[in-house]
């Protein structure tokens, strides 16, 4: 009977002990730790690349090291646009790829109409471009009702929103007047873009564009469906080998330049006022001639840095652009391993961020100066996935307590955090909000000692270390008042 209680006794503490580690692994999947920016190598040459730099001289750094979705194309001083102040308010964007790859049964992989040997070799889903093309037959989003999704994304904290009005197929959302591969041509004239713009107005969200420069539906069979081209092969859309494919002439040429320039016209003249312009592939439209149409929106991609998935937008990259006094939004998707998928998927109803990876991530970009622009994608059919609803709901309980944790916080450099803390911490006048390590410790560096140091969601004091010496803070968060969720702590000094 003793030998069994021990076995016993041994089993639980092992159960504990996996329990344990499972739950740290998850905590330190959802950051790298800032601090190490300052106290370990990196992959840049120099360690701390930022310091005793002209903003010239880092802007040219920047240009040379860091990749071109890392930099801005000129630097916006808070300033010099009050019109804009919306956007570094907020910090939280939902981006949402809608479109035929949505509805297609097999994938929510645009790319998979471009054939590469790599893929091929991979055993990735490629299909011709013909099959995609064919669901603008019969697509027709009976259970489409943004109003639904922008009323729990607001409640959930979300300032703004982005749509995917036209994708690289080329499949316009809304019923133009130019070319004839739209909802006009398709859907009996529906407008869902209008739907779309109505559903973030009444919900106070702002209005968002996303639109592709690439058209790979026009003139199709003049084109090649390969990415990246390779030297051996000549793909045509049917995925077939061919030595040659007919050139595309100047005339089509022009005129597909002239049909996307007149849709982004519509885009810009049929909607009231469109907050942000977010182009992928090529511009169609130049910002100075945006401004004629809308004068205070935001050119987003091609203006502000837009780091892409959590590759780019590590702490160590994003110090640098913070630095350079680049405004910046990481544009990410809401998958916890990688898929080829930006619109909607069948992986996407299990392979997602639960509300602790959303309110983590949110908090480690305003703390690193910038928003956080996240990847949700609605089916084909126009419902938003249940998963997205129960998130929301979540987001919306922690923001009612916590929320001035991550709204209007300071975003010009020099931040405190990867300079005095290990922790992410964002800054609002004489206030620190700082998110407790998988430790649920916190440690400040060459600060004055705080007035006061209470948990935000309870507003329950906490006890804290001081160093006068060298002027540490340490506080360890007694895990009985701890949660699920970032549990900020607020330093008043």
């Amino acid at each position: 009977m003793l030998k069994v209680i021990k076995q016993n006794i041994i089993l639980g503490l092992l159960l504990v002990m996996c329990s344990f580690f499972k739950v740290m692994g998850q905590a330190d999947k959802l950051a790298e730790d800032p601090f190490a920016v300052n106290t370990h190598k990196t992959r840049f040459s120099e360690v701390k690349p930022w310091e005793g730099k002209t903003p010239e001289e880092l802007r040219a750094w920047a240009k040379k090291n860091l990749h071109h979705k890392l930099t801005a194309k000129r630097v916006i001083i808070d300033e010099e646009h009050p019109e804009w102040a919306w956007f570094r308010k907020s910090g939280l964007g939902i981006f949402l790829h809608w479109g035929l790859p949505s509805a297609n049964p097999d994938t929510g992989d645009a790319w998979a109409i471009q054939w590469s040997e790599t893929k091929e070799k991979a055993g990735r889903y490629m299909e011709p471009a013909t099959k995609m093309f064919a669901i603008a037959d019969m697509w027709n989003p009976e259970k489409f009702n943004p109003n639904k999704w922008m009323k729990a994304a607001s409640k959930a904290g979300f300032g703004y929103a982005v749509l995917t009005t036209r994708h690289h197929d080329g499949y316009a959302l809304w019923p133009s007047k130019y070319g004839d591969w739209d909802t006009g041509d398709k859907m009996n004239g529906r407008d869902l873009v209008k739907d779309y713009v109505e559903a973030c107005r009444a919900n106070n969200i702002k209005v968002g564009f996303y639109y592709s420069g690439p058209n790979w539906h026009y003139a199709y069979e003049n084109k090649e469906f390969e990415h990246p081209k390779s030297e051996k092969y000549t793909i045509n859309y049917k995925h077939e080998k061919v030595d040659n494919i007919p050139k595309l002439t100047q005339e089509m040429i022009k005129n597909e330049r002239e049909e996307s320039i007149n849709q982004v016209k519509e885009l810009m003249s049929n909607y009231g006022p469109i907050d942000v312009m977010w182009w992928d592939g090529s511009v169609a439209v130049e910002g100075s001639e945006l401004k004629k149409m809308q004068p205070n929106i935001l050119v987003a991609r091609g203006n502000i840095a837009t780091p892409e998935g959590l590759g780019h937008g590590t702490s160590e990259s994003l110090k640098v652009v913070n630095e350079a006094n680049w405004w910046w939004e990481l544009c990410v998707k809401s998958e916890n391993t990688f898929t080829p998928n930006w619109h909607y998927g069948i992986e996407c109803e299990t392979n997602h961020w639960d509300t602790n990876k959303f309110l983590t991530e949110l908090v480690r970009c305003r703390a690193l100066g910038g928003n956080l622009l996240v990847n949700v994608p609605p089916k084909g059919n126009g419902e938003m996935m249940d998963w997205f609803y129960e998130v929301c709901a979540e987001m919306e309980t922690w923001m009612q307590h916590s929320r001035e944790a991550i709204y209007d916080v300071q975003l010009t450099a020099p931040l405190p955090t990867l300079d005095k803390t290990n922790n992410f911490t964002t800054v609002k006048g004489n206030n620190y909000y700082v998110m407790p390590d998988a430790q649920n410790r916190i440690e400040i560096h060459n600060v004055e000692q705080p007035k006061s140091v209470v948990l935000l969601r309870t507003k329950q004091k906490i006890d804290f270390g001081y160093d006068k010496k060298s002027k540490t803070i340490t506080v360890v968060v007694p895990v009985e008042i701890t949660t699920s969720l970032p549990d900020m702590v607020k330093f008043t000094f």
